[in-house]
């Protein structure tokens, strides 16, 4: 999905047909006396015992020519619109756990044939629950067996130990900041007319080098993930997944995530969520999780919220001096607070958007949230608040939002590709600056932090590079000089648009007779097969050959294998979709 705010849904469409109505909107006399209510569809989320039933009809069906993870997802919508002990929860539970059977995932059966139990699960089809709980409890068991026949015979598992292939966690290349850990003491922020906020090295850095390593301030998982995934933590959890008893929206993979949820962002954000995702883009979304976020660090005291904004010296505010090791949630929220908004260089209707849509997403917040909305009409200054944050992120994500990735198996192809999952708000993240020829690249850890890799040689006192989707590889200087401006307002003149460096396939190559050849293609054929040892093998000479061949940049052997050791990396340190385990029992 396109981070465009032109894009879906009714509220852009609404917006559009007023914009062309009226130039001089009134946005909150429109909502107050028009029906917006019906203009957009918007209605409160309930459980719906007939969406449920319909759902789980609709699994059914899959569930007969074995497209099980289909079935899956049908089957957790189900859940997810059921009322809780209902006997639609109940049998959605049991089918999930007829499924975790024909996958081999016993265990996952189990805890299904439990849910199924404790919703009140008919006594007529009961004797169905008792014999697969039967065979579920008799196959764990003769695998234990196995194991110890194995385990006996001195054999070898035939899965590979990934500690032995690389460190469990990725770590620094260099020792940290005391204060600021999660960045290595080579950085420095620095700030110029020309830049503006930037992240330089004082020392020659090497391709391979891990440089920041940061945790979110803030996550949105997107919705189409939504009955695949928890919606806190992010694993995948499609056999487990459990509801929110107030929504049709989230779901978690235990009761201690959604406890968390509750308390950092799902307080608020439930009574509305789902109509934000029918009505919105993942940036508006997104604005609200960091809203919602922010308030938490303040305990939802959003009086004292107010007076310490109000107080706070922006220029002050620095994520690189700050110390993060005594840092409190609020402090953590200033770093996020004076993130850029680019609101000087937008345009009216871009200005005018946003503030709309600001309007919308606070008056559903005023209405559905009674603590929220009694509060906004007692005190005016919080009332200024919650338009002031959500019209200020709604600014800030476009510009500073990244995206977190894992490894998603394809069936049909049986390889891996990378695939976007979540946002997420990095206040240091966002200091690195845009070049269409980075030369660092983001990874997404299995923990759900980020961290910075050099992807070519970096001088001393050079800047670092990140690439916000604009690379000259694949887009020519025209095309990526109208986005940037677009989504991030600015015109790049970075050393790809400066010298118009050509697509990839127009590339030059290097001198082989100098730094020898490198079979690129063979390479990529051994790594999209996802092994681990294979990637563990090819890591150190990927590199070795890149920092040989750094100083020749642009060339299609430089940007070939910055894409393979990028790739290795990924299989090695970015976490992996469990789906290959058993899409093989199942059509895809």
């Amino acid at each position: 999905m396109s981070d465009s705010l032109e894009e879906k849904f009714g509220a852009w469409e609404l917006f559009e047909q007023l914009w062309e109505k009226e130039t001089q909107l009134d946005y909150e006399s429109i909502l107050r006396d028009a029906p917006y209510h019906d203009r957009l569809k918007l209605s409160r989320d309930t459980k719906n015992s007939a969406k449920a039933q319909s759902l789980r009809t609709k699994g059914n069906q899959l569930l007969k020519v074995k497209r099980y993870v289909a079935a899956l997802k049908c089957y957790n919508e189900s859940i997810a619109f059921s009322e809780k002990g209902s006997e639609e929860r109940a049998i959605a539970y049991a089918n999930r756990s007829f499924i975790c059977y024909e996958l081999h995932r016993y265990e996952e059966c189990l805890q299904n044939v439990r849910l199924a139990r404790e919703s009140n699960y008919p006594e007529h089809l009961a004797s169905k629950l008792v014999k697969r709980e039967e065979d579920a409890k008799k196959a764990l068991q003769d695998g234990a067996n196995k194991g110890c026949e194995k385990s006996t015979n001195g054999a070898s598992s035939d899965t590979t130990d990934d500690s032995k292939l690389c460190d469990s966690e990725l770590k620094l290349s260099y020792d940290a900041y005391e204060t600021v850990p999660q960045v290595a003491q080579c950085l420095e922020l620095s700030e110029s007319d020309q830049f503006g906020r930037y992240v330089a090295t004082n020392r020659n850095l090497q391709a391979g080098d891990v440089v920041i390593i940061e945790q979110p301030f803030s996550r949105l998982l997107l919705d189409v993930y939504r009955h695949v995934r928890c919606d806190f933590c992010h694993r995948e959890s499609i056999f487990t997944l459990l509801p929110c008893e107030s929504c049709t929206v989230a779901m978690y993979c235990s009761g201690s995530c959604a406890s968390q949820a509750a308390r950092q962002y799902h307080r608020y954000e439930c009574p509305i969520i789902r109509d934000m995702w029918r009505i919105f883009t993942k940036l508006p979304v997104m604005s609200l999780r960091t809203v919602t976020t922010a308030i938490s660090a303040f305990e939802y005291d959003l009086p004292a919220m107010w007076e310490h904004l109000q107080a706070l010296d922006k220029a002050k505010v620095n994520a690189f001096t700050m110390d993060w090791t005594s840092a409190s949630a609020k402090d953590i929220y200033d770093t996020v607070h004076v993130l850029e908004t680019n609101e000087r260089t937008r345009d009216r209707k871009d200005r005018m958007v946003r503030v709309f849509y600001t309007t919308i997403i606070y008056r559903l917040l005023e209405e559905r949230c009674p603590e929220l909305g009694e509060l906004c009409g007692m005190n005016d200054n919080v009332r200024e608040l919650l338009n002031e944050l959500i019209l200020r992120h709604l600014q800030t994500g476009p510009v500073n939002m990244h995206s977190l990735h894992y490894m998603e198996y394809q069936p049909e192809q049986r390889v891996y590709e990378m695939e976007n999952h979540v946002s997420a708000c990095f206040p240091i993240l966002s200091m690195l600056n845009h070049s269409c020829a980075s030369n660092v690249t983001r990874i997404t850890l299995r923990d759900g932090r980020c961290a910075v890799l050099v992807t070519r040689p970096i001088a001393k006192g050079g800047q670092l590079y990140d690439n916000y989707g604009m690379h000259h590889c694949l887009m020519s200087r025209k095309e990526r000089k109208t986005e940037l401006l677009k989504q991030y307002r600015f015109i790049c003149e970075c050393e790809a648009c400066v010298n118009n460096y050509p697509l990839y396939f127009e590339l030059p190559a290097i001198d082989s007779s100098r730094y020898g050849m490198i079979d690129t293609q063979s390479l990529h054929a051994e790594l999209v097969l996802h092994q681990k040892d294979k990637a563990a093998e090819l890591l150190p000479k990927l590199r070795r050959y890149l920092n040989d061949i750094g100083d020749q940049y642009p060339r299609s052997e430089t940007c070939s294998c910055q894409e393979l050791f990028l790739r290795a990396f990924q299989i090695l340190y970015m976490p992996t979709s469990e789906s290959a385990e058993y899409f093989k029992y199942c059509n895809p």
